[in-house]
C-alpha cells in the first residue's frame, strides 16, 4: 500500500513547505521511495529543489508532464493528463516540480464546479475537477 502524507493550510508561513522538504529527503534517506510533488502555485517547495537557473528553464520549455501544471494542463481543452516526467534528486527521492502557472488551472476548476452541478453534460467538468 502506498502510504501518502499531504500537507496543507490556508494560512501562509506555518511550515508545510519546510517540513515537506525535509521529510521528503528524512525518508529518502532511511530507504524509502518518496515522491515530493509541488501542487502550490507559488511553487516554493520547486524552489527548494531546484535553482533559479533550472526553474525558468523548466518554465519556459513547457514540455508536456515536466511540471504539474504542464500535466493537467491538456484536460482544460480536449486532452488527457500528461505523463509526468519525475527529476531524480537521489536516492529514492523523486519530484515533480511546480509551476506559477497552476493558478490558471485553479480558475478553471473554479469556472467548471457550478458545471459540475449541471445534469446535461457532466464529462468536461468532471474531468476537470477530478484531475488531481
Amino acid at each position: 500500500m502506498i502510504k501518502t502524507l499531504t500537507f496543507f493550510n490556508n494560512k501562509g508561513g506555518v511550515g508545510k513547505t519546510s517540513l515537506a522538504y525535509h521529510l521528503a529527503w528524512t525518508y529518502a534517506d532511511l530507504g524509502k521511495t518518496i515522491l515530493a510533488a509541488d501542487l502550490d502555485p507559488q511553487s516554493n517547495l520547486t524552489a527548494a529543489f531546484m535553482t533559479e537557473d533550472e526553474i525558468a528553464e523548466l518554465w519556459d520549455e513547457g514540455k508536456p508532464g515536466t511540471t504539474i501544471f504542464d500535466c493537467v494542463k491538456p484536460v482544460t481543452s480536449f486532452g488527457d493528463i500528461a505523463e509526468p516526467k519525475l527529476i531524480n534528486c537521489g536516492a529514492n527521492l523523486y519530484f515533480l516540480p511546480g509551476h506559477v502557472a497552476l493558478s490558471k488551472f485553479e480558475d478553471n476548476l473554479s469556472r467548471e464546479w457550478p458545471n459540475s452541478l449541471d445534469s446535461r453534460n457532466l464529462y468536461r467538468p468532471m474531468r476537470i475537477l477530478s484531475a488531481f
